[in-house]
């Protein structure tokens, strides 16, 4: 099997669970935390969102996030910079409760971006090391990001990805209960 085939299969399997998981929520659900300053299902969906355009936008392409170009932001109501990565207890605490359409919306839009750029890629091309940083707002990342290749990058966005899909599924399970 090709990187590019299992990169994209994992990311189309990630897409059925998140899904799968969220669907059947309501805004009000996507939003609720266990404690004041956890984590909502929104933040964590919106987070993932957001570092995957990162990778893909700024890190890969070396372009401007689909954030800025489509002005998600705006749609949002939300700050141009920050991904979540880094946030205080604060931030954590004050974070809205985002719309889940416009929220999935977004995800949508970040995956077509993340698809079509990997379906343009030759297998050497997974060895290239872009040399820029996907967060520059986040203090103290870009200097060890610079060094991934994209298949490095890959990795760790499949990672991160899934480490957030059992949060979510856990956030879930606390308000529904077991496969609710």
């Amino acid at each position: 099997m090709l990187l590019r085939d299992f990169i994209v299969q994992t990311l189309e399997d990630y897409n059925i669970r998140v899904n799968a998981a969220i669907e059947p929520l309501t805004s009000e659900e996507m939003g609720w935390k266990p404690d004041p300053v956890a984590n909502s299902i929104a933040f964590i969906y919106w987070h993932v969102s957001r570092v995957e355009d990162g990778w893909t936008s700024a890190f890969a392409k070396g372009e401007d996030s689909l954030w800025l170009r489509e002005g998600w932001g705006d749609k949002l109501g939300l700050s141009d910079l920050g991904s979540g990565f880094g946030y205080s207890a604060e931030q954590v605490a004050n974070f809205p409760n985002l719309p889940k359409d416009l929220l999935q919306a977004y995800f949508a839009s970040v995956r077509k971006e993340t698809l079509d750029f990997i379906g343009g890629l030759q297998e050497a091309d997974f060895d290239t090391v872009p040399g820029r940083a996907p967060f520059p707002e986040a203090p103290g990342t870009a200097s060890r990001f610079r060094e991934f290749s994209l298949a490095r990058m890959y990795r760790q966005l499949i990672g991160e990805e899934d480490q957030h899909l059992g949060q979510i599924s856990y956030v879930r399970g606390l308000q529904r209960g077991l496969g609710k």
